[in-house]
């Protein structure tokens, strides 16, 4: 508020003028007072500047003063007058974060012949203040959003994310507050249908999972009005329907997802689109979408995205947009080793891995060296693609006969009475799901085949054949399976691609193996015991697979 105090008075100096003319009296004006107040900005000081005017009965000004302290004792013919103070370096008509501070205030007063009057004057900010912030969980929710205070006379003012200046707008018009989500989707909310003068209007966004609302709290010790205005989470139009595809494993891979949604639209003259980015990014990125043949749904594969990243997306047709819906991609765990250049030993026993033992890789050397060497050992220099490789041989054993070189995802622990037990495939995996295995191999098959071999009954091989294969689990249950089978002589590294069949896309795997072995049928045994067991498999002694660089790919 500002204080104004005009003062009627007799002066010395001037009686003789009022005896004179007894039809007059005086004006003086006393002081004028800027009180600072919560409602105005910190940039108000004590000099505001305060203009005056004296206006007659006609409303005609009479006396004018840019300054109050330029007025001094003014004569006036005995009447009623009013006396408007006001801010006198301002235009009340701005709005925004431009415009400032307007005071305004006015009184009348009636002067009397050779009698002395007082008359105070209140002045206080005739517009109305309006700022805007935003909840944590508002921010978390909507990442990217631009809100406008919207009014008469088509005033729009952007409070972009993080704004935290307070704007001046005119008083009595309806005010409204315009959320944009910058996807051609945006929420509007009246905040007051006539602001008040000398007001903060303080618009808190906040969120709800239901209709959208609106609290009003008013403090009228300092003319603050709280205004917190519930969003819906959920932006959804009937004419365009973005799916949620969160939940769906189907739909959400490592570095892919297959984006879907409907539009219901009775004639669609844009090509339908998805609109997908990084949570945390600013820019969207624009794909085509694929009407499935007879319906009136959409879908996009887009990729490649990255491992373990929360992404947004909507589907779009024109100007009309969904909902928009998050997804978290598949992250990434890495297989250790792939490029078979870590090796150690004990004693006879070669293993994959770092720690001489079959702790994440395995091998069958443990059962061949019991009366031979191992038969799935590292190699290096020419006989390796780069570092070291794994070179992988069928041998001929005493007892069961014939011992295929390994290299697995898993364990393996001599069963002398349960042979084809000794191997455990597999390891624990929550990564992401790989769609293809590649790799570098090599391949020679040995000259004599197993005459007794009986596997595979449908068939009878002439020449052994090697095995490269994937398998993944979801519980008991396997949802994935591929084979790389040769049967040729390749003698230089030449590489090979596996892509990875899943037979149920719905589940998330919990355990892996990959394993590559000189003889695909090494595995097959008859009998039981140590000393009755055989095996069975087709194969020939002399079958070397070389193996290097395998790789994982997720899109």
């Amino acid at each position: 508020m500002i204080g104004l105090f005009l003062g009627v008075g007799l002066i010395s100096s001037c009686q003789s003028e009022i005896d004179e003319a007894k039809g007059y009296g005086y004006l003086q004006l006393s002081s004028v007072d800027v009180n600072k107040s919560v409602t105005t900005r910190a940039d108000i000081t004590s000099s505001e500047a305060i203009a005056v005017d004296i206006l007659n009965a006609s409303n005609t000004v009479v006396k004018h003063a840019d300054d109050w302290k330029t007025l001094d004792d003014v004569l006036l013919p005995v009447a009623t007058y009013t006396i408007k103070a006001y801010s006198a370096d301002k235009n009340m008509e701005t709005q925004g974060f431009d415009a400032l501070p307007y005071y305004e205030g006015q009184s009348s007063v009636a002067i009397e012949a050779n009698k002395a009057k007082t008359v105070e004057i209140t002045c206080k900010l005739a517009q109305t203040m309006v700022s805007v912030s935003c909840s944590e969980s508002f921010k978390s929710t909507f990442s990217d959003y631009t809100c406008y205070i919207e009014g008469a006379d088509a005033l729009s003012i952007p409070f972009v994310k993080d704004e935290t200046r307070t704007a001046y707008v005119k008083a009595g018009q309806s005010l409204t507050v315009k959320v944009d989500f910058g996807n051609g989707k945006t929420f509007s909310q009246e905040i007051v249908s006539k602001s008040e003068a000398a007001y903060h209007y303080k618009v808190t966004l906040d969120i709800t999972d239901s209709n959208a609302g609106i609290d009003i709290s008013v403090d009228q010790t300092i003319h603050q009005y709280d205004v917190t205005v519930k969003v819906p989470t959920k932006q959804e139009s009937a004419d365009m329907v973005t799916s949620d595809i969160r939940n769906d494993a189907s739909k959400v891979w490592g570095q892919f997802a297959y984006l879907s949604g409907a539009c219901n639209l009775e004639e669609i003259t844009s090509p339908v689109q998805f609109r997908y980015k990084k949570k945390a990014d600013s820019e969207w990125t624009t794909v085509e979408a694929v009407q499935e043949e007879g319906t009136k749904n959409y879908s996009a594969k887009v990729a490649p995205l990255d491992f373990g990243t929360q992404y947004e997306y909507y589907i779009l047709c024109g100007d009309k947009a969904g909902e928009t819906c998050t997804f978290t991609t598949e992250s990434y765990v890495e297989i250790p080793n792939l490029n078979f250049d870590t090796w150690s030993q004990n004693g006879k026993n070669w293993y994959p891995n770092a720690d001489a033992s079959n702790s994440y890789w395995a091998t069958g050397n443990e059962g061949v060296t019991t009366l031979g060497n191992s038969n799935s050992v590292p190699v290096e220099g020419s006989d390796a693609r780069n570092g070291k490789a794994g070179k992988l041989e069928t041998v001929t054993v005493a007892l069961v006969g014939y011992a295929a070189g390994n290299l697995l995802i898993g364990n393996y622990s001599t069963n002398l009475n349960n042979m084809a037990a000794s191997v455990q495939f597999g390891r624990s995996y929550n990564g992401a799901r790989p769609v293809k295995l590649s790799g570098y191999y090599k391949y020679t098959p040995g000259t004599s085949m197993n005459k007794n071999g009986k596997i595979p009954s449908d068939r009878t091989l002439t020449v052994d054949e090697c095995d490269i294969y994937i398998k993944l689990w979801s519980g008991d249950a396997v949802i994935a399976e591929s084979h790389f089978v040769t049967n040729q002589t390749v003698s230089d590294y030449t590489h090979f691609e596996l892509p990875i069949e899943y037979t149920d896309m719905t589940k998330r795997p919990d355990k892996i193996t990959i394993v590559a072995t000189s003889s695909r049928y090494g595995g097959e045994f008859e009998g039981s015991g140590m000393l009755n067991t055989k095996v069975v498999g087709q194969l020939a002694a002399g079958s070397t697979l070389w193996v290097d660089d395998f790789e994982l790919s997720y899109y």
